[in-house]
């Protein structure tokens, strides 16, 4: 299950956006709300409809709605990590006010620059810090931990020129010995500029691994109120094509380059996250490690063509099954059946 961790300035709608979000799921308490989110895809309808199963399961994906905002990085200063609850995250949403408040326009590159200004700011302390333990080591002759010292260099000079690490480019060996640090500019972002009923364009995402979408969490909110039963009739009454849930869930997605597949039967039909351009035996061992394991072919077909079939069974007979090799690159929408040596 992947993380994404909510920062905003005050008054931003922070919460707003968390309450859509979560529309009624259990939360836990604390400076932090956390609470996970079944991800909306209606593909996994239609083939439960077609399977009848004893359990029907979603993907998930949690968020954590931080108490980080303004001088973020001067608390880090005094020893409180405010970013505490998001280092772990996966991804970050920045929640960018984009509406009027008390007579004040909005300016949301200023508020986001502030964003992005906290996260470069805190890794910069970090960076300083192990830099300067570094540094001592290699004065008096260590030197195993050179290659280090050199990446760290190149974060600070990048961080000094208020350059998100996201906007750089590491190896898979740079990045692994970064991951230990929780960096925080070093994720990925989803903006959410979240706007009244004025109509403005959607600025561009910002510089590094990011995303933008525009909201109306105000509006989005009021609709979530609802019965589930009026709520499209009542965003086709306003122009809304999508809900806020999906249109956030799916950016995520893509930022994170995920993917959905699907193991279907009458005991449960599920939908599995792996990452674009993953292997079959990556998504085997997503479902268990013992079939990444035993891995010997996978069964494959996509979504709707199991749907025009009728089942596995027709679709074996019209010979739409295909069978895989663990290199398969896995696709967005496939079912798959895993055949392994226990």
């Amino acid at each position: 299950m992947k993380r994404i961790g909510i920062l905003g300035l005050p008054q931003s709608g922070k919460t707003t956006l968390f309450e859509i979000l979560m529309q009624g799921a259990g939360t836990g308490g604390g400076r932090e709300q956390v609470g996970v989110v079944r991800v909306p895809d209606e593909r996994i309808g239609r083939l439960s409809a077609l399977y009848q199963p004893k359990k029907t399961t979603l993907a998930q994906v949690q968020f954590v709605d931080s108490a980080a905002a303004g001088g973020s990085a001067r608390s880090a200063a005094k020893g409180t990590d405010l970013f505490g609850s998001v280092r772990a995250c996966d991804a970050l949403l920045f929640v960018v006010r984009d509406f009027e408040l008390a007579g004040e326009p909005p300016d949301p590159a200023r508020d986001r620059a502030a964003l992005d200004a906290e996260l470069i700011l805190n890794d910069l302390a970090i960076v300083e810090n192990r830099i300067e333990k570094l540094g001592k080591e290699l004065r008096i002759g260590k030197k195993q931990n050179e290659a280090e010292h050199a990446l760290l260099e190149r974060c600070r000079h990048a961080l000094e020129a208020e350059s998100p690490l996201s906007a750089e480019r590491f190896s898979p060996e740079e990045l692994r010995i970064l991951r230990g640090f929780q960096l925080l500019s070093l994720k990925p972002r989803l903006v959410v500029y979240n706007r009244d009923e004025a109509e403005r364009p959607v600025p561009a995402p910002p510089r590094g691994q990011a995303r933008a979408l525009a909201l109306r969490a105000s509006l989005e909110r009021e609709i979530v109120a609802l019965p589930s039963g009026e709520r499209d009739a009542f965003r086709g009454e306003l122009g809304i094509g999508e809900d806020g849930l999906t249109l956030v869930i799916r950016a995520c997605y893509e930022l994170l380059g995920l993917i959905s597949f699907f193991t279907v039967g009458p005991d449960e039909v599920r939908a599995w996250e792996i990452r674009r351009g993953e292997k079959a035996v990556e998504a085997a061992g997503e479902i268990h490690s013992d079939l990444a394991r035993g891995f010997i072919r996978a069964e494959v077909i996509e979504w709707d063509r199991l749907l025009e079939a009728g089942g596995q069974a027709r679709a074996r007979e019209k010979g739409w099954l295909r069978l895989e090799g663990r290199d398969y690159e896995v696709k967005d929408g496939d079912c798959l059946e895993i055949r392994f040596n226990a």
